[in-house]
């Protein structure tokens, strides 16, 4: 029963509407919601197995935007505001602006990772990331 809001924050470059088999029902997506062009409940995609969850995706597939602190800011309030208990961001790849304003509305972070050396000390970074930006309550996975 918890609500639970999925940002897909790879812009460009989403995902979790395949993951979850909803790529042919993204009509709408986050920027069109920050520039006025629709509704919160018009972007979001309600799972028809799990009525409590939805996919809010930032962009298209082509679309290149840059969100802002800002931008993820006033989304999270409207997510809060529609009485969303858990809001989940899947952060882009790397450790670039876009990981940056994704994670700046953060209170907790998984890092997903594998026991590869490589993989191990990317986590690292990104943990690191997290706590100079004030997030400290950080699990590995």
């Amino acid at each position: 029963g918890y609500r639970v809001a999925l940002i897909d924050a790879d812009i460009g470059l989403r995902n979790l509407d395949l993951l979850l088999g909803l790529e042919n029902r993204v009509m709408y997506t986050a920027m069109e919601v920050l520039e006025g062009e629709c509704r919160m409940e018009q972007a979001l995609i309600r799972d028809k197995r799990w009525r409590t969850l939805a996919l809010l995706p930032i962009s298209k597939n082509r679309a290149r935007y840059n969100v802002t602190k800002n931008n993820m800011q006033t989304l999270i309030k409207v997510l809060k505001e529609m009485e969303f208990q858990y809001i989940i961001i899947d952060c882009p790849a790397g450790i670039d602006v876009g990981f940056i304003n994704a994670i700046s509305v953060a209170d907790k972070a998984v890092i997903v990772t594998t026991p590869e050396i490589t993989a191990i000390r990317d986590a690292d970074r990104v943990a690191g990331l997290l706590e100079a930006n004030g997030i400290y309550n950080v699990q590995l996975l």
